[in-house]
């Protein structure tokens, strides 16, 4: 989503808003019955959303091996809601136990931000994600200036990564989309770079010491126009039959990007 010169995933403005919606509802309880909702419910949140982050570290872990601080990195996306909703429910129910709270009383606001949070979050990005698009039939080029047509990618998984050598997301992210492709015979990288010129990105390429296939240019950024992508980077998951099946706006994590690939072989 696109407010002005901000842009935010979907994903995490959904567990902003669950947030808001937390604490919203928990106001409206405080000014009805008195006395403050304040610690079991800050407790059940921040429990259950690092269960939820754990949850999904825990499920890649050989991602996050060689550099395991990057779990740590909570901006990148990759948590499993339904256990941090039931790990915040636990968490107040431990105290509702101990008979300082009332049920009544702390828990609409913990499941009215667990239902925006995963509820509303799941429906609202289903109905936005622009799944099942073609690869499209764009003529592009490549760094020595010939055309390349993206639809020719067509006949195995691709990956298309939108991106510029002034993006600080893109230049972080950019050694684990390299990595994946050395990794990844069978899946197509493309870095689809956005309107700059071919020096500046063979300087880029050359400084980092980046070794990619298949950097070709979007002169028109067309691209981001037809697939609706608000920002950069994006990357862009496509099956072998050429249908987009996922979408991802902002850096991706190294485990994020496994289990995107995971899920594209599974559709072939």
């Amino acid at each position: 989503m696109a407010l002005g010169p901000f842009v935010i995933a979907l994903p995490r403005l959904f567990l902003l808003l669950g947030l808001a919606a937390a604490w919203f509802v928990a106001y409206g309880v405080e000014r009805r019955s008195g006395g403050s909702l304040e610690k079991p419910l800050w407790w059940s949140l921040v429990v259950g959303l690092l269960v939820a982050r754990l949850g999904f570290v825990l499920t890649h872990l050989s991602d996050y091996r060689a550099q395991p601080w990057e779990a740590l990195y909570f901006w990148q996306g990759g948590f499993m809601p339904l256990l941090g909703a039931m790990a915040a429910i636990l968490t107040a129910g431990l105290f509702v136990l101990r008979g300082r709270y009332r049920p009544q009383r702390l828990f609409p606001p913990l499941l009215a931000g667990v239902f925006v949070w995963g509820g509303v979050g799941y429906v609202g990005d289903a109905l936005t994600k622009a799944t099942d698009k073609p690869l499209p039939d764009l003529l592009v080029e490549d760094l020595s200036g010939q055309p390349v047509n993206l639809a020719d990618f067509q006949g195995k998984p691709v990956v298309v990564n939108l991106w510029a050598t002034w993006c600080p997301p893109c230049r972080r992210e950019m050694p684990v989309l390299e990595a994946a492709q050395q990794a990844e015979p069978g899946v197509e990288f493309v870095f689809l770079n956005q309107a700059e010129a071919p020096a500046t990105i063979r300087q880029y390429l050359a400084s980092e010491q980046l070794q990619l296939r298949n950097v070709l240019l979007d002169l028109g950024s067309r691209m981001p126009r037809d697939f609706n992508a608000p920002g950069l980077p994006t990357t862009l998951f496509f099956n072998a039959d050429g249908r987009l099946v996922d979408s991802h706006l902002g850096e991706v994590s190294r485990a994020g990007l496994s289990n995107y690939l995971s899920k594209l072989k599974q559709t072939d």
